[in-house]
């Protein structure tokens, strides 16, 4: 596994670091080229994507970086800046990312554009059915899952859960718990986790399982 950017609790301070997990300790590597919070991330330790994400001031960033298993290397930018975006793909030459927020500063506005990258560049394919941010994201560019996240409704979290075809995104089964800001996993749009996240209560320990189905599994 690969961590990188993000908040320091000490300050808040945004930062580059990344590190890497061996299964059993983390060691710091390389730093990112530009500091940024609430960006996504795919593929893998040797051949990982970083995308999105914002600044100290919550400027939203369209910043793109390539990890080669020793550096990351700036390469073109997304077409529409956004943070907290979902992302899916297995590795620095293939991903998507949907939604996100697209606000500045403290306006944000969540999002329905999904963006293929091909290893050069990024391109605009079909939409989300649901506009919203902190979403979960599992699979990879041809197979791939959208859940939870903040949408404009009140209360913002949602449950809702989309699948990517290679081509169109489809409303299938909700999650059981409304949340956003999950850690999320899976290999393809059959099998997928989320856990933890903000609710619209208190904080949320809960994991559910997706297996392909329209009712995930608590």
């Amino acid at each position: 596994g690969m961590a990188f950017g993000g908040d320091d609790d000490s300050g808040p301070t945004i930062v580059a670091n990344t590190e890497i997990w061996n299964g059993v300790s983390w060691t710091e590597v390389n730093n990112l080229n530009t500091a940024r919070r609430a960006l996504a991330g795919s593929g893998l330790q040797t051949a990982a994507l970083a995308f999105g994400g914002a600044n100290p001031s919550s400027t939203n960033k369209s910043e793109t970086e390539v990890w080669n298993g020793t550096n990351w290397t700036e390469v073109n930018d997304l077409n529409q800046t956004r943070s907290a975006v979902g992302a899916a793909g297995a590795s620095n030459t293939s991903s998507l990312a949907f939604g996100g927020d697209t606000g500045e500063a403290f306006s944000p506005e969540k999002f329905t554009g999904t963006e293929s990258w091909n290893g050069s560049n990024w391109t605009e394919v079909n939409d989300l059915n649901t506009a919203r941010s902190g979403l979960g994201g599992a699979g990879i560019i041809t197979s791939a899952l959208a859940f939870g996240g903040q949408s404009p409704a009140s209360p913002p979290q949602t449950g809702k859960t989309e699948v990517w075809n290679g081509t169109n995104w489809t409303e299938d089964g909700d999650m059981n718990t409304a949340r956003g800001s999950m850690a999320s996993m899976g290999s393809s749009n059959l099998e997928a986790l989320g856990a933890g996240g903000y609710t619209s209560g208190p904080v949320t320990a809960v994991t559910e399982l997706w297996t392909g189905s329209n009712t995930p599994v608590g």
